[in-house]
């Protein structure tokens, strides 16, 4: 008890309170919020706002919506219930939202609603950031990355396991069928886990006809059978789904995107990507970069037919050595006469040429006093060291010979700097590492989702001053 009274103001917790909120007050004004507000209300929103019908009962405003989802995706909250929870208690919500509160199932709604649109309005974001000057056309790196699918690692299925499963579940129906009701199983309990058992079932039979279809090697996960099994990084073999991006090198703006089931990059993705940002950002990449899984025979021919430089590793670009400490094909090289040339630098004789299965042929090649050489133990345990030369060698050696120069070294370095922060951000500051959506679609629309929120962090962190100078001009 305090001894004397002092001059202090009246104190009630449980006095009721009544405050006006004005949403414009809410946020300073370079808060990323108020980034979003302005470039949303930039887009041409004509497509989406004509999925919505006239009649029935009246819809959250799909612009507000839309400011609520990408700023979302800016700040790294990728669950509708966060979303919602956010609506209801933060600032930056309820001056995007006017301090209305859809609930997460209405934002799950209209995040699916929207898919459909998000490539155009991924591509009017980009023509923003190219508006902004924020791309540079000097450098283009393509890149993938593997992202968990919110699958179960246990419901991934050979053929062998599918079988195994099946078993399982109706011996367990058989046996409990067969047992009376007692004590520990009284008639309930039997029929719930009788229930259990026949939902798992059905399950398992409605994948019956694609678990056949499949090969020896490979699996179906019965949780999202649109994901592939892939190994991770970390050597993890999960379901996931490979992301692709292509980066612009000047301030790490993502032009296109692509989510793909397959497990690998494969050289027919490559130009559909670069087409697809030069088309999003409105110009052509002076530069473009792309890791061995790539590059093949066609895409080296094709690439040496458009205006842009490519920069393309094979699989062997690098490998001198193989398996054993043997020479591997790389070792050997075309001389000047255009003899090939060996690891001793001795000239092989021609040994005729095969046809191989895939029509491609091949020169052969054998090697010319390979029994006294002294690199003999590292080149072959035959009499003498035999290679087949693709007829399309020439095409690799000459991207071979322009990564090997300065310039090309200096500028096939560059990708790395350039793609990689964005997957680091997407795994380690945004903590996307697992999808939250399943079906391949719906996992595409999840990629497109983080690449526009990470363009528009970009945005709020190079243009922020340009960009509210627009609500205000």
């Amino acid at each position: 008890m305090m001894s004397e009274r002092k001059n202090f103001r009246d104190y009630d917790q449980s006095q009721g309170v009544f405050r006006t909120i004005t949403p414009q007050e809410l946020l300073e004004p370079s808060h990323p919020a108020r980034i979003v507000d302005a470039v949303v209300e930039r887009l041409d929103l004509t497509a989406l706002y004509g999925l919505y019908s006239d009649e029935g009962a009246a819809a959250y405003n799909p612009k507000m919506m839309l400011k609520v989802l990408f700023y979302s995706y800016v700040s790294g909250m990728m669950s509708c219930r966060g979303m919602w929870e956010g609506l209801k208690n933060r600032a930056d919500y309820i001056y995007l939202s006017g301090d209305q509160v859809p609930d997460f199932r209405t934002i799950n709604r209209f995040r699916l609603t929207a898919g459909e649109q998000l490539p155009w309005l991924f591509s009017q974001i980009v023509h923003l950031c190219t508006a902004l000057g924020m791309v540079g056309f000097e450098y283009l790196a393509v890149d993938g990355q593997k992202i968990q699918a919110n699958a179960s690692f246990f419901q991934t299925k050979t053929k062998e396991r599918y079988v195994k499963s099946l078993q399982r579940v109706e011996e367990g129906m058989k046996k409990l069928l067969a047992r009376e009701p007692d004590e520990d199983l009284n008639d309930e309990v039997k029929q719930r886990r009788l229930k259990r058992l026949e939902k798992q079932q059905e399950k398992l039979d409605r994948f019956a006809k694609r678990i056949e279809e499949l090969q020896a090697d490979e699996q179906l996960n019965l949780s999202d059978p649109d994901a592939a099994t892939m190994k991770h990084k970390d050597g993890r073999i999960l379901a996931s789904y490979n992301h692709q991006s292509a980066i612009d090198g000047k301030l790490g703006v993502t032009v296109a995107v692509k989510t793909r089931s397959e497990a690998f990059d494969h050289a027919q993705h490559l130009l559909p990507l670069v087409e697809s940002g030069g088309e999003n950002a409105g110009g052509t990449f002076e530069h473009v970069m792309a890791d061995s899984g790539f590059c093949d025979f066609e895409i080296l021919e094709a690439v040496e037919k458009r205006t842009e430089q490519f920069y393309l590793p094979d699989r062997d670009f690098r490998k001198q050595v193989g398996k054993g400490g043997k020479y591997t094909q790389n070792a050997f090289h075309r001389g000047a006469d255009g003899t090939m040339i060996c690891p001793a630098q001795q000239a092989m004789q021609r040994a005729g040429e095969v046809r191989r299965k895939d029509g491609v042929i091949a020169k052969l090649y054998r090697g010319v006093g390979c029994e006294g050489c002294v690199k003999k133990p590292h080149c072959t345990s035959a009499t003498y060291r035999r290679i087949g030369v693709d007829e399309r060698h020439e095409v690799r050696e000459r991207m071979r010979t322009k990564l090997r120069t300065p310039e090309g070294r200096e500028i096939y370095m560059k990708r790395q700097g350039i793609v990689e922060p964005g997957h680091g951000n997407d795994q380690k500051n945004l903590r996307w590492r697992q999808h939250h959506l399943r079906g391949l679609a719906k996992a595409g629309i999840e990629f497109m989702l983080v690449r526009i929120g990470t363009n528009l962090k970009k945005i709020a962190t190079y243009r922020a001053q340009e960009v509210l100078q627009w609500s205000t001009g």
